[in-house]
């Protein structure tokens, strides 16, 4: 089995979903969360001066998506056909791009107009890419309940943690969305997956 080190900062944030593939698939890695406060004298030493960054036996993957490709095709946990993968791949690139924008609103400035617009433009793209994302989930005939195929992917772990924060903020953002909340019940109250939550670091995001 590779030895698994995951680089990322002592935060959920956009790094977090690897984590959860890991604990889906029940391998072990080891988790190197660096101090947002070291972060400068860590920064120059990274492989592309950003985080997350995984290391595979030495070798050095970067950029999140890319991370979380390769675990979820390493885990199985990609989606079974061709045409299943391409639609775990396209839910979560608008995923990202929310979760992209919540961090923003996070560390961004935070004064009262910069803070009213970022949230402007956050919730227009939540409700854009929600509105495709249930689209696709639409498409899946099967009774499973999951977003694509008959099993979980990673499509419906990232549909569970890149809402975790923005809920805490705004409840009501995915009342327009039952097939998403369904997801994300189904994900919280999957055995391997409820067991890691509770146990997982708490942080404010």
């Amino acid at each position: 089995m590779p030895k698994y080190v995951y680089h990322y900062f002592d935060i959920r944030g956009r790094g977090e979903p690897g984590r959860m593939l890991f604990a889906m698939a029940g391998i072990p890695f080891q988790d190197e969360r660096i101090p947002q406060a070291d972060w400068p004298k860590h920064k120059a030493k990274t492989p592309a001066g950003s985080l997350p960054y995984l290391e595979i036996d030495g070798t050095v993957l970067t950029q999140s998506l890319i991370i979380f490709r390769h675990l979820s095709r390493m885990f199985g946990l990609d989606g079974d056909s061709i045409l299943d993968k391409s639609k775990v791949d396209e839910i979560t690139a608008y995923l990202a791009e929310g979760l992209a924008n919540v961090l923003k609103c996070y560390l961004g400035p935070q004064d009262e107009e910069s803070q009213k617009t970022l949230n402007a433009q956050f919730v227009d793209t939540v409700n854009k890419s929600c509105k495709r994302i249930d689209e696709i989930i639409s498409t899946n005939k099967s009774l499973d309940g999951w977003a694509v195929g008959k099993k979980l992917t990673f499509a419906d772990i990232f549909i569970f943690e890149a809402f975790e924060v923005v809920l805490q903020g705004q409840p009501n953002i995915l009342d327009k969305f039952p097939r998403i909340q369904s997801i994300r019940r189904k994900v919280e109250t999957h055995s391997t997956m409820q067991k890691y939550l509770t146990q997982r670091k708490q942080t404010p995001f």
